[in-house]
């Protein structure tokens, strides 16, 4: 059986970025403060393209040190200020390596290769501005019934990845999908708690104890909708092994 739901997702990038250089002295968490206040946040580079519009703008051109982007290390994975998706690294040769076990701040040189840097450090820093948004379907899907790998496989391979949640409307979307009792795959698996499709969403719809990791197996996230009091309309940590129905979503990745 597949069911279709069709959302619609918040506002996120769908343009080229509008980068802005300032050149103020501030460390990585003053130019974060600034950029959200005057702009969006601290600049997300995407693919190469990006970095090649960047080198080019006005000002940075003339400027032959290090700017913050923004990238931070939260100690488990790099990942961007404004908890953008984008994959794409540039680090050079030798980077990150943590010196004193303090840098979980990057900043560009002037040959736009990355450095891990001292958060308290106060180089001038990048800006962007992002506008747009984007719909999505949800398929519910329930045969056949497979391990969490397999039906990211599937998902990939039919649809665009497993359903990322992204905020309570779209958690409330899937669970009407969901038959009393049951549990669906979603696309959260741990890495830190990412999502299958490389969104870095940040919202959270876990059971009160979880996640758990119960026997050092369970590295997959689950949603159990309308079963017992303890599991209703919350995410649990499941083993990866473990067989379910699951969901896909359509759409362009986030």
């Amino acid at each position: 059986m597949i069911v279709l739901f069709t959302g619609l997702f918040l506002p996120s990038p769908c343009l080229p970025h509008q980068y802005h250089f300032v050149n103020m002295g501030k460390n990585w968490t003053e130019a974060q403060a600034y950029c959200r206040d005057k702009y969006t946040d601290l600049a997300t580079i995407d693919n190469m393209e990006d970095m090649n519009r960047l080198l080019n703008l006005e000002h940075f051109g003339d400027y032959n040190n290090t700017v913050w982007i923004g990238m931070y290390d939260d100690v488990n994975s790099w990942r961007w200020s404004l908890e953008d998706r984008a994959e794409f690294r540039n680090w050079q040769i030798g980077q990150p390596d943590n010196v004193n076990s303090n840098e979980h701040c990057v900043v560009m040189t002037e040959g736009g290769e990355w450095q891990d840097e001292d958060c308290n450090e106060k180089p001038p820093f990048i800006c962007y501005t992002s506008i747009g948004e984007k719909g999505s379907t949800f398929i519910f899907i329930d045969e056949p019934i497979k391990a969490f790998s397999e039906a990211q496989s599937y998902c990939r391979e039919y649809h665009t990845d497993l359903a990322s949640v992204r905020n309570q409307t779209e958690n409330q979307e899937i669970q009407k999908m969901v038959s009393k009792g049951s549990k669906v795959w979603i696309g959260l698996f741990r890495d830190s708690w990412k999502w299958s499709d490389g969104s870095d969403s940040s919202f959270r719809y876990w059971n009160h104890t979880q996640p758990n990791n119960n026997g050092g197996v369970q590295s997959c996230g689950a949603a159990v909708f309308k079963g017992g009091k303890s599991w209703t309309e919350r995410w649990f940590d499941w083993n990866c092994k473990d067989r379910h129905p699951f969901v896909c979503y359509s759409g362009e990745l986030l």
